[in-house]
C-alpha cells in the first residue's frame, strides 16, 4: 500500500507535488491555528538548505560565464543588460502609478508608535557593492558585493591566455552545486507544506483585513506581470512560445513563490533557460554564457519583483488618508529605484520620510511580506528568466524584432492592464470595508480585570493639608486622591461605558493598591495643580513633565515614562514639520504651546532656533483639535498625547522633527513637603517596572494593544470542534 502511494506520489511530478504540499499546509494551518507555528523550525531548515549552495554557485558561475567570453561579447552583454533594466524600470513606474487608481476612499489614524522617533534609515551604496574583504561579504550574505567581486574576477580571467586551467575545475565545482540543488529541490513539497501551515495558522484576520487593499492590488499586479506582461515581452522578441515559457519555468516559479525567495532558485532558473535553449537547438556558447551571466548579475539590480514593493508607498499614503499626488510619483521613482539597490526594509522608510508620510506606517510593511513576499519572488523569478532568454537570443543571434509582433504584444498587455484596473476597482469597492472605527475602538478600551473601577469624585474634596503629614492623612482616610485631566487620551479619559480609564489611571490604581488604600480621582485644572497639592485636595498628580515651570512648585517622583516632543498638524501639512532644518528656515508660522512657554522652551530652541515664528499659549490642546484655533499652524506637544487625539480627529497627524528630537520624562507630582510620599512612589515605580506593570500598561494604552482583538487566531480545532477551549 505504501509502495503504491510512493509510486503515485513520484508520478505526480515536482510541480503537482508542490501544489499538493501547499494545499495540505494551508488546511493544516486553518485546522490547527497558532499551534501550526511549531513547524517553523522545519520551514527554516528547508529555507537554509535551499540557500546553502546559492552563493558558492554564484561565485563560480560568474567567473565561468565572464571568463569564457571575449571582451567584445562582454561589452555587448553589458549594454543589453542595461537596456533591459531601463525597460523594466519604465514599465514598473507606469504600472505602480496606475494601480492606486483602483484604491477606494479611506480615512485613517494610528496609535503612537516608537518608529515615529526613530531616525530615518540610511543605506550606503559603497558598503553594499564595494567590499574591502570579499570573505566578510560572503559570511554576511552581502550578495551585491559578492557578485561585483566575482564579476570583476571573471572579467580578469577573460583576458588570461591559459584560463582553461582555472575554468575546467570550476566547471566541475558548479556541476556539483547543481546536483546538490536538485537534491534539495526534491524536498520542496515538504518545505512548502511547513511554510504554508505556519503562514495559514498564524496570520490574523485583523491584519489581513487592514491590509486587504494592498494584498489584493499587489497580487493582481504580480499575476499581471508574471503571466501576461513579462512573458509577452519575451515572446515578442524571441522564437519561444508563451505556453512553453510557462511550462519550462513552472517549477522555478512555484518554488520562488512558496519559499518567498528568488535567490534560492537562481541555479534552477539557469538550468531551465538552458533546457529551453536546447529544445530549440540554440544552446551555443554565447547563448549559454549570456544566461549564466545575466541571471546572477541582474538579480542584484532592482528588478520587477523588487520594485513591485514600491506599491507600498502609494498604499501607505492612501492608508494615511492623504493619497499621493500625481506630481509626487516622479520623485518616488527617481529616489525609489536607486534606493532599491539596498533592501526594501531600508529603502521604504527612506521613501516614506522623503514623501512626508507617517513613519510608523512602515511597521505595517513587515507583516505584509507574509503574503506579498510570495508574489514578488515569483515576479522576480519570471523577470530573471525572461532577461536570460532575451539576452541569450541577442547574444546567439536569434533575436526577433518585428513591428507587428511588438505592437500585438503591447496591445494585449495594455488591454490586460486596463481590465485588471477595472476589476480591481470593482472588487475593492465591493469587498473592502473602509469605514473609520479606530476612534470607537479606542473608546471601548477598559481597565484590567484585576483592578477596581476608578472612583471619580463629582466635586473637589476639602483640603486636609493641616491635619498632619500626607502619608498619615492617606492612611487615615483610606484613600489616595489622584488628580486627572478628563480629556487626556490615552492617559486619562472616559470610555464609552462612562468609566475613567487610561495609562495614568491604571498606574494610579496600582499605586493605591500598593499603598493598601483606594484611589479617588479628582478632576483638575493644570494651572491649579500645585495649589491643589499644597492644600491636600489631591495627594498625587500623574503625568507631570520634567520641565522648569514645575520646578519649585511641587515635588517630582522618578520618571515612569519617557516621551517625545513633536507636533500635531493637519495631514496635508505634515511634510512642513518633519525636518529640524526646514523648521529653522520657516517664516510666519504660528505654533500653539501648552500652559507656559518655559515648559517647552528647550523644544522651541531645538526645533526653531532663531526662526521668525510666533508662539501662542493655549491652556490645553483639545480646542486645537476641535478647530477652535484656526490661526495655529501646528501644536507643539508630546507625540504620545497627539497620537491619542488624532484617533478622535483623523484629519490630524503626528510629526516628530529629525534629527535628534527632544525627549520628555513624565513623573508623579506631589506637594513640596510630601518627601516621604515621593520616596514611597519612587520605590513603587522600581517595583512596577521590574514586574512589568508599567510596560504592560504602556503597550496596552499608548501603543494601542488594548484596541486590538486579543482572541486567539481562529482555527477549526478550537472554534469548530472545541478542542483546547477552557484550558
Amino acid at each position: 500500500m505504501i509502495g503504491k502511494l510512493a509510486r503515485g506520489w513520484r508520478r505526480l511530478g515536482l510541480s503537482l507535488q508542490i501544489l499538493v504540499g501547499l494545499g495540505l499546509g494551508v488546511l493544516l494551518g486553518l485546522f490547527a491555528g497558532e499551534s501550526a507555528a511549531q513547524l517553523q523550525t522545519l520551514a527554516d531548515i528547508y529555507i537554509r538548505l535551499m540557500q546553502m549552495t546559492v552563493l558558492p554557485y554564484l561565485i563560480t558561475a560568474l567567473v565561468l560565464a565572464f571568463g569564457q567570453l571575449e571582451p567584445r561579447q562582454a561589452r555587448r552583454l553589458a549594454v543589453l543588460g542595461g537596456l533591459m533594466l531601463l525597460l523594466v524600470w519604465a514599465l514598473m513606474a507606469l504600472l505602480i502609478s496606475l494601480i492606486p487608481l483602483a484604491f477606494p476612499d479611506y480615512v485613517s489614524a494610528a496609535f503612537y508608535s516608537s518608529s515615529l522617533v526613530e531616525p530615518p534609515r540610511e543605506f550606503s551604496l559603497a558598503e553594499l557593492y564595494f567590499t574591502a574583504n570579499p570573505f566578510e561579504s560572503l559570511s554576511r550574505n552581502v550578495v551585491p558585493a559578492v557578485v561585483l567581486f566575482s564579476s570583476l574576477f571573471g572579467i580578469a580571467v577573460m583576458r588570461l591566455r591559459d584560463k582553461a586551467r582555472l575554468l575546467e575545475p570550476l566547471q566541475v565545482w558548479n556541476e556539483a552545486m547543481v546536483l546538490i540543488t536538485r537534491m534539495v529541490i526534491q524536498l520542496t513539497p515538504y518545505g512548502v507544506f511547513c511554510i504554508a501551515a505556519v503562514t495559514a495558522g498564524t496570520m490574523t484576520a485583523q491584519t489581513f483585513l487592514r491590509l486587504e487593499v494592498y494584498f489584493v492590488s499587489f497580487a493582481a499586479c504580480a499575476l499581471l506581470l508574471a503571466f501576461v506582461i513579462l512573458p509577452l515581452l519575451v515572446c515578442a522578441v524571441t522564437p519561444f512560445r508563451y505556453r512553453e515559457l510557462l511550462a519550462v519555468s513552472r517549477d522555478a516559479l512555484l518554488t520562488a513563490f512558496i519559499t518567498q525567495s528568488a535567490f534560492i532558485v537562481l541555479p534552477l532558473l539557469t538550468e531551465r533557460v538552458k533546457e529551453l535553449l536546447a529544445r530549440h537547438e540554440r544552446l551555443g556558447d554565447r547563448a549559454e554564457s549570456a544566461s549564466e551571466v545575466l541571471i546572477p548579475v541582474l538579480y542584484n539590480f532592482p528588478n520587477a519583483g523588487k520594485l513591485l514593493t514600491l506599491l507600498f508607498v502609494p498604499f501607505a499614503a492612501w492608508l494615511a488618508g492623504t493619497p499621493l499626488p500625481a506630481g509626487d510619483y516622479a520623485g518616488l521613482f527617481a529616489a525609489g529605484i536607486p534606493s532599491y539597490f539596498a533592501k526594501a526594509q531600508v529603502a521604504l522608510p527612506f521613501l516614506l520620510d522623503l514623501l512626508g508620510l507617517p513613519h510608523d506606517l512602515f511597521m505595517l510593511y513587515i507583516p505584509t511580506t507574509i503574503l506579498t513576499g510570495n508574489f514578488d519572488s515569483m515576479v522576480a523569478a519570471m523577470n530573471l528568466f525572461g532577461f536570460a532568454l532575451v539576452g541569450a537570443a541577442a547574444m546567439g543571434g536569434f533575436l526577433v524584432l518585428e513591428p507587428a509582433r511588438l505592437l500585438r504584444a503591447a496591445a494585449i498587455a495594455a488591454l490586460a492592464t486596463a481590465a485588471t484596473l477595472v476589476l480591481l476597482r470593482v472588487l475593492l469597492a465591493w469587498s473592502v470595508h473602509t469605514g473609520y472605527d479606530l476612534d470607537a475602538r479606542a473608546l471601548q478600551m477598559q481597565l484590567p480585570a484585576d483592578l477596581p473601577v476608578a472612583q471619580v469624585l463629582a466635586e473637589t474634596p476639602e483640603g486636609d493639608a493641616g491635619q498632619g503629614p500626607v502619608m498619615q492623612r492617606i492612611a487615615a482616610r483610606g484613600t489616595l486622591r489622584v488628580g486627572f485631566e478628563p480629556d487626556n487620551l490615552p492617559f486619562s479619559f472616559f470610555n464609552d461605558a462612562g468609566e475613567l480609564v487610561g495609562f495614568d489611571v491604571e498606574l494610579a490604581l496600582r499605586l493605591a493598591t500598593g499603598l493598601g488604600v483606594r484611589a479617588e480621582f479628582v478632576p483638575i485644572d493644570w494651572e491649579a495643580v500645585p495649589a491643589m497639592l499644597a492644600r491636600g485636595e489631591i495627594d498625587v498628580m500623574p503625568g507631570i513633565w520634567y520641565r522648569p515651570n514645575w520646578f519649585g512648585k511641587l515635588h517630582l517622583s522618578a520618571p515612569y515614562m519617557q516621551g517625545t516632543v513633536g507636533f500635531a498638524v493637519r495631514d496635508e501639512r505634515r511634510h512642513e514639520f518633519a525636518s529640524v532644518q526646514d523648521l529653522r528656515r520657516s517664516q510666519g508660522l504660528v505654533i500653539g504651546i501648552p500652559l507656559d512657554r518655559r515648559q517647552v522652551q528647550s523644544s522651541i530652541k531645538r526645533y526653531f532656533g532663531d526662526a521668525d515664528v510666533r508662539f501662542e499659549l493655549v491652556p490645553f490642546w483639545k480646542p486645537f483639535f476641535e478647530g477652535e484655533y484656526p490661526q495655529l499652524d501646528a501644536f507643539l506637544m508630546p507625540v504620545e498625547h497627539a497620537s491619542g487625539w488624532s484617533l478622535l480627529h483623523p484629519d490630524y497627524t503626528v510629526v516628530v522633527p529629525h534629527p535628534h528630537p527632544i525627549r520628555l520624562s513624565t513623573a508623579f507630582g506631589v506637594a513640596r513637603d510630601a518627601g516621604e510620599l515621593a520616596e514611597t512612589i519612587n520605590e513603587w515605580i522600581v517595583l512596577a517596572m521590574d514586574t512589568g506593570y508599567v510596560d504592560q500598561s504602556y503597550r496596552y494604552w499608548v501603543l494601542g494593544q488594548g484596541a486590538q482583538d486579543a482572541e486567539p487566531r481562529w482555527s477549526i480545532a478550537r472554534d469548530v470542534l472545541g478542542w483546547g477551549v477552557g484550558r
